[in-house]
């Protein structure tokens, strides 16, 4: 079932592509009895009347339209599911008690109110009780949106066919409700946004500088919006995305980001909507990167012993990567390991950021402090020599052993032939082509940063035989030669 607004607008692109859809909102614009503002900043708006809906129809429309589609076991998941040992007729009747009952009909309905969206994936799980491990592509409906808007939803369904049309019009009806209903109506401002900026990317694939373009519009659109409603929590999560926004996508110069946060906080700081404690995390850790970036040692120390002192990073990471996916990186820490790419996760990067300007700014009693105290520093076997402070043969060896271990997995992520690991490795770790070279990179700076705190704090052994196995494993000739200059200059 397509609302009817939906099918007129969906007519108009298919014969004239973006310029016809948009025609159309102007005629309707133009004979509305009850003409509405519109900034006209992503385009023509559409009036929210004709396309929210009361809570039956939503659950009711939802439903049957997911069981249209999603009624049978998809063909590109029988095979899956057979390899599990699970019978094709079995899985159809578990899909039919499903959707053919009450309580199927409740539970799709409170999940997807949930989660704001649905895929075939996601119904699985739901249908069997567990998350598996299903990827499919060719099902017909893609994806289900629901978003609740005081007592009613705006309920959207992407389409694999016209699948361009359908991201433009769920943008369009975001924008619609920003623009024409009172933003303390809109909750979940952080998800309902990304979906906005997914939806924005797959419509507009052959605009030229997206990022640019996207950022320049959404400042627009925020500024009048700021300025259409009063103070209220939806206006401060509206804000907080934006600066999210003009952090991922910063184009080298972080000023604008900078003004975006000053503004927020002065904002917010005395508002009964005050910022909450993981709000200036999340600050913060924008501001750390920041100031690395542009090469503000000091700076960079205070955000990141902010963010370290009572484990702030640790207690908001999972609440802000739910709200903010993309912002902190979270491929999973490897304590154990001292060859990786420290930017992949968010606290060995913070770890890594904060160690170096330690060394920039000569805190070497800092560093060392840090390296004695967080084992994400180095690694394990590196922090307890360290910790230990006895040194012997069988604790080198380990370390030098848990290195090559290091390597096998990032050329191989195997620990079978370590050996013929090592030999490619040592070809190809300086060639920018290969997949492991932002990790030889990465691990070559950290190591570097620790021989530097561990030689000026007068750990001699130590840094003579990780200066060893870091020739033999992680030379990087302008490194090393950096090195060999701050050694020449301390003594």
């Amino acid at each position: 079932m397509l609302l009817r607004c939906d099918e007129q607008l969906l007519t108009a692109y298919r014969h004239n592509g973006e310029m016809g859809a948009e025609a159309l909102l102007s005629k309707w614009a133009e004979d509305s009895v009850n003409p509405q503002n519109n900034p006209q900043i992503f385009g023509q708006t559409l009036s929210p009347d004709l396309f929210l809906v009361n809570e039956e129809v939503a659950m009711n429309v939802a439903f049957s339209t997911s069981r249209k589609y999603w009624g049978r076991v998809p063909k590109e998941a029988q095979a899956f599911f057979e390899n599990q040992g699970l019978d094709l007729v079995f899985m159809n009747e578990r899909f039919d008690s499903f959707f053919y009952s009450q309580k199927g009909k409740e539970t799709f309905f409170e999940q997807l109110y949930a989660q704001h969206t649905m895929s075939v994936e996601q119904l699985i799980w739901l249908i069997f009780g567990k998350r598996r491990d299903v990827n499919i592509q060719t099902t017909e409906l893609q994806t289900i949106y629901l978003y609740k808007i005081e007592n009613e939803y705006l309920l959207h369904m992407i389409y694999k066919e016209d699948s361009q049309f359908w991201q433009w019009l769920f943008m369009k009806k975001v924008y619609s409700l920003l623009i024409h209903k009172p933003l303390e109506q809109l909750t979940f401002i952080h998800e309902i946004m990304r979906h906005f900026e997914y939806s924005a990317q797959e419509s507009y694939t052959h605009v030229h500088n997206f990022s640019h373009n996207y950022k320049k519009n959404l400042d627009k659109c925020i500024t009048y919006v700021d300025n259409q409603n009063p103070s209220c929590l939806a206006k401060k999560q509206l804000q907080l995305y934006q600066i999210v926004v003009h952090y991922r996508l910063v184009e080298n110069d972080f000023r604008k980001v900078r003004e975006l946060i000053a503004s927020f906080e002065i904002e917010w700081r005395y508002s009964m909507y005050a910022m909450t404690e993981k709000e200036k995390v999340l600050i913060a850790y924008i501001l750390l990167n920041v100031a690395h970036q542009e090469e503000h040692a000091e700076e960079v120390i205070q955000y990141g012993e902010y963010l370290l002192d009572d484990e702030r990073l640790n207690n908001y990471a999972i609440e802000i990567m739910l709200e903010y996916k993309e912002l902190l990186p979270n491929i999973k820490p490897t304590p154990q390991a001292i060859v990786k790419n420290y930017a992949n996760n968010y606290l060995e990067n913070l770890y890594a950021i904060l160690l170096q300007n330690y060394v920039l700014t000569g805190n070497y009693s800092k560093g060392l402090k840090l390296l004695k105290e967080q084992a994400l520093v180095s690694s394990k076997k590196i922090h307890e020599a360290l910790v230990q402070k006895k040194y012997s043969d069988e604790q080198f060896i380990a370390i030098e052993s848990a290195i090559q271990k290091d390597i096998a997995i990032q050329v191989n992520n195997s620990l079978q032939q370590i050996g013929a690991s090592l030999e490619e490795w040592r070809r190809t770790y300086r060639n920018p082509e290969a997949p492991y070279y932002f990790a030889a990179q990465s691990s070559s700076l950290n190591m570097m940063n620790i021989l530097k705190v561990l030689f000026v704090t007068e750990q001699y052994e130590l840094f003579e035989k990780l200066m060893g196995m870091y020739k033999k494993y992680l030379l990087v000739d302008e490194h090393f030669e950096e090195m060999r200059l701050f050694i020449s200059a301390y003594v």
